[in-house]
């Protein structure tokens, strides 16, 4: 650009508008930002009226600045433009590196600064990349076994590995000076016939696309073999890559075996022997395979099944034909929400040699789906090949389904009679069939404390039977949450009373409305309220906590008890678990609460969860989906 020429208001605010670089203007000699385009103030997090007007200093943070602009406003010469790398300093505070090219504009009299920048990031990011790149291809070039050259079009050498180096003896001269003549050379004067080497060099003259392979004798009595190929980049020739691994052991053990010819023709008779003792030992580990009542398959590293026993087959409903001689791939055997069990085991499966044995279901030729129980594990010897054990589930889920129907119909039929009792012991208690005496009133009372127990704990084996077989039904409804909250605290206030305990709700937002099931819900709070106030010191109190989040509405119930042992946190919500604590098992419980609370909560799309603290007392939580407008 010629700096003479001075710069008009609508073509300054067209090169604004649309030049494709960060674009500043500045005074001279006060350097305060005139103009400036929204490509720079996108860089810098600024809006252009927050710029405009301010100096130049309040987004450039780099020391050298100071230093170049007291040259450059005290150079009387200047002219052209001068570029240097610099820094910005965001609004957030970030630093964002740039390259500025700076030009002079006159306007009369008027001087003013065109700063023209580029940010750097994404270069420098790139350029990193590339050293990485750079560091892992020479690592992984002095890995190797074998001595590597890559030379160009031009007979300069691009690249060599110390193993070459070290297999030549290079000198540091030759190393440094990198030409592809001088190496072969000093190759050429350790070799004891050099000419089959320099007829192969002929060739790939004549042929720059060939592959070549010599077998080379050294005058130090080492063999190496040397293959060279043509190297390309997207399909353009750019040079050549020499491999030469030493195979002076192989040619020693070559001479060896010429000379052990009779030991080693005994070698192969003794091994037919061995091959005939080894099919019939397969042919015998093959029946016993086949008769084996779990089914046993073998595959490969493609996941493709090389063997099936009998029994596995029978479970599929297939034949040889339809699994092994088609290589039927393991996955497609499995139930489609089963294939990720089978990934995370395959991963296991690599990365250990073995994987945890996992139910999943396999298909049927009729469609069926199977239960099984798969364990895999690797070969030993084999680099990649496996065997896995698949049992039949189906009689164990039938009698499963047997049990809970059982617990099911003798559940519902105990709980009349225990309605009836508990009704009966209750009026007894109260004096409804007379005034009885001190010691029959106190075994009154433990009966009906007993049969309360004994009829919490089959509504409890109801509800979890109902979870797991999936009937029980959940309504999707508006809840208001701190109104349920409040009726579930009067509800469970003469239960906390008799422990001298007290119930606090604390509200840390107006919003109110969840979605879920009422009366689920309710049972939630019943339990999680009820653990409260019974783990909690006589005469405490128990906060109920109701906050909100972006998607979801959360109850806290906090008690100042003991708090959770650290064994017993991975089990707390396991079916039947309980602290074994003196104080918990004089609390009594059925150990199922929490595991029903956790799964209705998980039904309704919530998630529950506690956090405890030995001696500090424990918060167990659960969230809701809010109701969004």
């Amino acid at each position: 650009m010629n700096t003479s020429t001075p710069l008009t208001p609508e073509l300054l605010q067209h090169i604004l508008l649309h030049i494709n670089e960060a674009l500043l203007v500045v005074s001279s000699p006060e350097l305060l930002i005139l103009e400036i385009n929204p490509k720079a103030c996108k860089i810098l997090g600024y809006k252009r009226e927050e710029l405009l007007g301010k100096p130049l200093s309040l987004i450039e943070c780099a020391l050298q600045d100071i230093f170049f602009w007291d040259e450059l406003v005290n150079s009387v010469n200047f002219d052209g433009q001068r570029i240097i790398e610099s820094e910005w300093l965001s609004q957030s505070g970030t630093v964002i590196a740039i390259e500025k090219r700076v030009i002079r504009s006159h306007e009369n009299t008027d001087c003013k600064w065109i700063i023209f920048a580029e940010d750097l990031t994404h270069k420098q990011h790139i350029i990193q990349e590339q050293l990485f790149l750079s560091s892992q291809l020479q690592s992984s070039l002095e890995a190797t076994a074998e001595g590597i050259i890559s030379i160009d079009l031009n007979g300069r050498v691009i690249n060599l590995n110390q193993r070459f180096i070290k297999m030549w003896h290079l000198s540091d001269e030759l190393v440094v000076a990198r030409r592809e003549s001088d190496i072969i050379e000093q190759m050429c004067k350790l070799l004891a016939n050099p000419s089959e080497f320099r007829q192969a060099l002929s060739e790939i003259k004549l042929d720059a696309e060939i592959e070549t392979e010599s077998n080379l004798a050294l005058s130090d009595e080492r063999f190496l073999i040397c293959v060279s190929k043509p190297e390309y980049l997207r399909d353009r020739l750019i040079g050549r890559v020499f491999s030469v691994r030493d195979i002076t052991a192989m040619k020693e053990a070559e001479c060896n075996l010429i000379n052990t010819l009779a030991i080693a023709e005994q070698a192969a008779h003794d091994k037919s022997r061995m091959l005939d003792a080894l099919k019939v030992s397969e042919a015998r580990l093959r029946r016993l395979v086949n008769s084996s009542l779990i089914g046993i398959c073998q595959g490969d590293g493609s996941g493709r099944l090389t063997l099936a026993n009998d029994a596995l087959l029978n479970l599929l409903g297939a034949s040889q034909n339809d699994i092994i001689n088609n290589r039927v791939a393991w996955m497609t055997l499995a139930a489609s929400e089963y294939i990720e069990c089978y990934r995370n085991a395959f991963e296991a499966l690599q990365s250990t040699g073995h994987a945890s044995p996992f139910q999943a279901e396999l298909i049927h030729t009729t469609n069926k789906k199977i239960p099984v129980m798969i364990g895999l594990a690797q070969l030993e010897g084999a680099q990649f090949e496996w065997v896995g054990f698949v049992l039949d589930l189906s009689e164990q889920h039938k009698a499963d389904r047997v049990k809970s129907e059982f617990i099911s119909v003798v559940s519902h039929e105990l709980r009349t009679p225990i309605t009836s009792i508990r009704g009966a012991m209750s009026i007894l208690e109260n004096g409804g069939a007379g005034e009885l005496s001190p010691p029959a009133l106190k075994l009154v009372q433990i009966a009906h404390r007993n049969s309360q127990r004994l009829g919490n704990l089959v509504n409890d084996i109801l509800d979890m039977e109902k979870l797991i077989s999936g009937k029980m039904a959940f309504k999707s409804e508006k809840i208001n949450l701190c109104l349920l909250a409040e009726q579930a605290i009067e509800a469970n206030t003469a239960y906390a009373s008799a422990l001298d305990v007290r119930y606090e709700l604390n509200l840390q937002t107006s919003l109110r409305e969840v979605i879920g099931d009422q009366d689920r819900c309710m049972q939630v709070f019943a339990n999680l309220l009820s653990n409260a106030a019974k783990f909690s010191p006589k005469g405490d109190s128990v906060s109920i906590t109701l906050s909100a989040s972006k998607q979801f509405l959360r109850i806290d119930v906090k008690d100042n008890g003991e708090g959770i042992p650290m064994e017993f946190r991975d089990k707390i919500f396991s079916k039947f678990s309980q602290a074994d604590g003196t104080n918990t098992r004089q609390q009594g419980g059925t150990g199922l609460g929490l595991s029903i609370a956790k799964s209705m909560v998980e039904k309704m799309g919530g998630h529950i969860g506690f956090d405890s603290e030995a001696g500090k007392g424990s918060i167990f939580w659960f969230t809701l989906p809010r109701q969004l407008t």
